[in-house]
Order: structure tokens, then sequence, then C-alpha cells
């Protein structure tokens, strides 16, 4: 793994941890856990969220980004957290994941042998 990639994994497993999960665990890994795997009453929410982050590393990573995450870190334990965590990630990925799409299709356009191919 580069430099920036460790980085930016450290920096997305600490947003986690602020928003109430498992601090070793990233926010795709804990979305992708309760979108599909744990029986929750909070499910529709994390299937929205699925679909934003799944949307945004969607030309780098290709589908199910969310759930693949959760499958290379499935050892950890997922934390739902409070609902004022819940609200607190959900505003935090809806403000970073929209301007991030836009980043993740440019950098695949200028450099396009980075781009998901199935």
């Amino acid at each position: 793994m580069s430099w920036i990639g460790g980085v930016l994994i450290a920096i997305d497993q600490l947003g986690n941890a602020i928003a109430g999960g498992n601090p070793d665990a990233t926010i795709s890994a804990r979305t992708g856990y309760f979108a599909r795997v744990e029986d929750t009453p909070f499910r529709p929410y994390w299937e929205v969220m699925e679909r934003i982050i799944d949307f945004t590393f969607l030309p780098i990573d290709g589908p199910d980004h969310c759930y693949n995450a959760y499958l290379s870190d499935k050892d950890e334990k997922n934390e739902e957290g409070s609902d004022i965590m819940r609200g607190l990630l959900g505003i935090v990925v809806i403000l970073v994941c929209i301007p991030l799409s836009v980043v993740t299709r440019i950098y695949t356009f200028v450099f396009p042998w980075t781009k998901y191919r199935a």
C-alpha cells in the first residue's frame, strides 16, 4: 500500500471512530456490514449510505465497494453507534462523497488505466 493510501485509510478509521464505530474499521466496512449482513431496524439508513459510498468509488473499485470492504475486514466488530452518531456519520458521508465522486470520475478520466474493469 502506498503512503497516501495508508493515510487515507487512517483518516477513514478516525472518522468511523468519531462517529461511534470501531476505530479499527473503515466507514465503508461498517456500512457494508449493516446494509447487508446485520439485521437492524436501521437497515434502510445503511442501505442509503451504501448506495452513496458505492457510487462515489464506482469508477475506481467497481460495484459493491462497501460490501467488499466489509469482506476484507470481516473479523472486525462493527458498532452501529447512537442515533446522534449515525446522523453525524450520514452528514459527513454526504458532504464528503458528493465532491469526492466528482474527483474519482475526473481521476479515472485523466488516468484511464486506474479505472475499474470488470
